[in-house]
């Protein structure tokens, strides 16, 4: 993955009258990443979102989208952005081959074998020639994706992108979504309040509160194993002698006959150590990392999110 952000906040602030509504915010997107924006109601991921599309000013900061600020070279930006917020509008008695067509034309480098390119990354190859107006709403998801990227965008942001889709829809977007940036290296912005889903769609999340960021985690990878916290289990002759030797670890407890501590993979291998040495009989150890829901309640302290 390069190093070069498709996308770069800095310090970014939004003031409105005497309220902050997003206040230094800072992050970075990565090409062929899949970056979550997660945040209780009122966050301000919205704002956020606005403020990189260009449809909302900064108050200070900034924000580079290919390199490019949208405060002082606003077209170069944009044009490296494809966006849905919510549902994409469509011409709904024209065919999703021609709404596509219609779009092409705004942009002169999208060619007709471009737009058979993006129907068969989306999926769509079966259904391009009927009417939009006969579309489930998830096709016309995967068609709003299909328009967001002809063009190539460096970045594309998705705001809510699953919002009324059944289960079904949910794990076809989540799987374009993830091919397109794996096939194309498009680096995606998708902000949701269904963190299962975002779990399962992201590289890495950050966690937005009261305009602040307070957490970047990562999801995938080797970074995830090492960073996050994890919950281990370790199976013992002696579980309570166990935890006698880790004496002073609050969060040490034992769960249904198994010592549980709360760790990073080299905490779990410096206490692997510590049983042994203590003549504690380890028969095996299990590993789970926290899930997405938990570490966001931790960091928010139980705030909901929307």
């Amino acid at each position: 993955m390069s190093l070069v952000p498709a996308a770069r906040l800095q310090d970014v602030t939004k003031r409105i009258g005497n309220r902050t509504i997003i206040d230094r915010v800072s992050l970075e997107v990565y090409p062929g990443e899949v970056f979550g924006f997660l945040g209780p109601n009122g966050s301000g991921k919205t704002t956020t979102i606005r403020m990189m599309v260009g449809l909302m000013s900064l108050t200070s900061g900034d924000i580079a989208i290919g390199g490019h600020s949208v405060k002082t070279h606003y077209a170069e930006a944009a044009a490296q952005v494809g966006a849905i917020v919510e549902n994409p509008e469509m011409y709904k008695y024209l065919t999703g081959y021609e709404n596509l067509v219609h779009y092409a034309r705004m942009n002169p480098s999208v060619t007709r074998e471009r737009i058979d390119e993006v129907i068969k990354l989306v999926g769509l190859e079966g259904r391009i020639h009927d009417k939009v107006k006969k579309y489930s709403l998830g096709m016309r998801q995967r068609l709003g994706v299909a328009q967001a990227v002809m063009h190539r965008p460096k970045l594309l942001i998705l705001d809510e992108p699953t919002n009324g889709l059944d289960p079904a829809g949910i794990r076809e977007l989540r799987d374009y979504l993830r091919q397109l940036a794996r096939e194309e290296g498009t680096s995606v912005f998708v902000s949701s309040h269904l963190l299962s889903e975002m779990e399962l769609m992201c590289d890495r999340v950050a966690i937005l509160q009261k305009g602040q960021i307070i957490d970047i985690r990562s999801i995938r990878g080797a970074e995830t194993q090492t960073s996050l916290e994890q919950i281990a289990l370790f199976e013992v002759d002696h579980p309570q002698n166990a935890l006698g030797v880790l004496e002073g670890r609050g969060d040490a407890r034992i769960e249904d006959g198994l010592l549980a501590i709360s760790a990073t993979r080299d905490q779990i291998a410096e206490t692997n150590r510590r049983l042994v040495e203590a003549g504690i009989r380890v028969y095996g150890i299990r590993a789970k990392t926290k899930s997405l829901e938990d570490q966001f309640l931790e960091v928010t302290g139980g705030e909901t999110i929307g």
